[in-house]
């Protein structure tokens, strides 16, 4: 058998996928109505992000595990744009089980929920879409630049926007995303009063940060690792802090300010899915890339290769069923929260 490099994922940050020769064993049956067996030499994952981005890395990342446990390639699809509706509906049409779809919640809930509340009947819904489980999530956290010695803490952060009401300036990249939802969250929770920005993606709301254009950047764990040298931490949405070091050992928001905000809708959970139709008719099709996924994600070489870059921390497994329970609860969270956006966030 022939196999790409495991690790050349530590190498490749773009470009086109590696390919791996397909391996023997596949599952009995006419494919496509081709004749051939299932799985056919190379299906298709289609990325909801663009290239290069957390999604993609995180792809690359598990690519050779799932293709080895898959027996067949993987071709990526970039469809980014339209908040992730643009690849799930791609994938939710998929009625043979070729594609497989690479998102995060809550974003695609969130797309159905924004949707549904402003009248547009959606191209799909979570109903539409089968999960084959999670791969990585990544909590929510807030950064300042180091140089700005006014905030040294979250304390100092909220204080300052509670006696300064709308003179700081916080981005996000995008107008209804999780990043932007926990900064709503906390002034919700808090006295604080922030004027939030949207920008299109996390590169430009951390280059505005850098640039002394905002004050606060609402990003992620591992998203926002490329500055954490030039910026500091201040606050992590989750129970514990998942990578101290990154974060310079910031900590929960709620022990710190001792309020009681829900993390759930700002972790960015990294989830994969095929079709419900081809689950529905094809269930061994199903079941084959659903058990390949499992297996991949406990590897243990994946997980070592995970250790050497420092991102063992996002690794979070779950189950069809989990994932299902937590994209609904997303969905369920910006039903409550879409007025809230229109609300806060500026044009």
């Amino acid at each position: 058998m022939e196999t790409h490099d495991r690790r050349s994922f530590m190498k490749i940050a773009s470009g086109s996928a590696v390919s791996m020769t397909m391996v023997p064993g596949c599952l009995e049956g006419t494919f496509g109505g081709s004749g051939g067996d299932f799985p056919p030499s190379s299906l298709t994952f289609v990325n909801a992000y663009s290239e290069g981005g957390g999604v993609d890395t995180n792809f690359r990342q598990i690519q050779s595990y799932f293709e080895e446990y898959l027996e067949a390639n993987l071709k990526i699809d970039y469809r980014d744009g339209a908040g992730t509706r643009i690849a799930a509906k791609t994938v939710s049409q998929n009625d043979d089980g070729t594609m497989i779809g690479g998102t995060l919640s809550p974003a695609t809930p969130a797309a159905v929920a924004i949707d549904e509340a402003e009248g547009n009947g959606p191209d799909f819904t979570l109903d539409d879409l089968r999960p084959l489980g999670t791969i990585s999530s990544e909590a929510a956290i807030i950064r300042v630049r180091k140089d700005d010695d006014r905030f040294t803490a979250i304390e100092e952060l909220v204080d300052y926007a509670s006696q300064n009401p709308g003179e700081l300036t916080v981005g996000a990249s995008g107008p209804t995303n999780r990043n932007m939802l926990s900064m709503i969250q906390l002034m919700e929770s808090t006295d604080a009063e922030f004027s939030l920005v949207p920008f299109e993606g996390g590169g430009p709301t951390q280059t505005a940060l850098m640039q002394e254009e905002i004050d606060v950047a609402a990003r992620s764990v591992y998203n926002s690792a490329d500055i954490a040298n030039e910026s500091r931490c201040l606050a992590v949405y989750a129970e514990e802090n998942p990578d101290p070091e990154l974060t310079n050992d910031a900590p929960p928001i709620n022990e710190a300010l001792g309020i009681d905000i829900d993390y759930s809708p700002t972790n960015g959970t990294q989830y994969y899915y095929m079709s419900a139709s081809v689950a529905d008719e094809h269930p061994d099709r199903y079941e084959h890339v659903q058990q390949a996924l499992k297996e991949a994600h406990q590897d243990e070489e994946y997980r070592s290769d995970l250790q050497e870059v420092g991102e063992k921390g996002k690794l979070s497994w779950a189950n069809p069923d989990e994932t299902k329970e937590l994209l609904l609860n997303a969905y369920e969270a910006y039903k409550e929260y879409h007025s809230k956006f229109e609300e806060y966030v500026q044009e």
